[in-house]
């Protein structure tokens, strides 16, 4: 059974919450997560996952896998495209972000899109080791750097 897979189970299964409780004893969390596990999943797959849920670490298991695929995509020579937005994209601003990046930094590019809050407004873009800032949290700091 694939780590994704676990991880399906344990989302579908409405657990996560449950396994991420520091009051909920470990072997509690065990006998939560055994039948989740089919027979071929491999001991090192539940053993990542009994780590987890001891350090009530459970939500953090749609990030590693993410992580993993990004590091899966970059061996396979496609370069990440991590898009940071305040508020949600809609498909068709995604889809013109995509033709545009595409334009610039060539055909090879697997895109990641993260809504974060703190960039009050805008987005940020970083392929590779080049970032374009166009967040208003990012010409805040660029304006507070040239009032010093």
């Amino acid at each position: 059974m694939p780590l994704k897979a676990v991880a399906a189970s344990i989302a579908q299964s409405g657990l996560t919450a449950k396994l991420d409780d520091a009051a909920l004893a470990f072997p509690k969390k065990e006998e939560l997560l055994r039948p989740l596990f089919s027979a071929g999943t491999t001991t090192e797959l539940k053993n990542f996952i009994f780590l987890l849920a001891s350090k009530s670490q459970v939500h953090l298991l749609p990030e590693v896998i993410g992580q993993i695929d990004r590091f899966a995509e970059r061996t396979t020579g496609a370069e990440s495209a991590l898009v940071k937005s305040a508020v949600p994209l809609t498909d068709a601003e995604k889809s013109a972000l995509e033709t545009q990046l595409h334009k610039q930094f060539g055909a090879a590019l697997v895109f990641d899109f993260i809504v974060d809050p703190a960039l009050i407004g805008g987005i940020t873009v970083r392929v590779g080791d080049k970032v374009i800032d166009g967040s208003v949290a990012g010409k805040l700091a660029a304006l507070k750097e040239k009032l010093k």
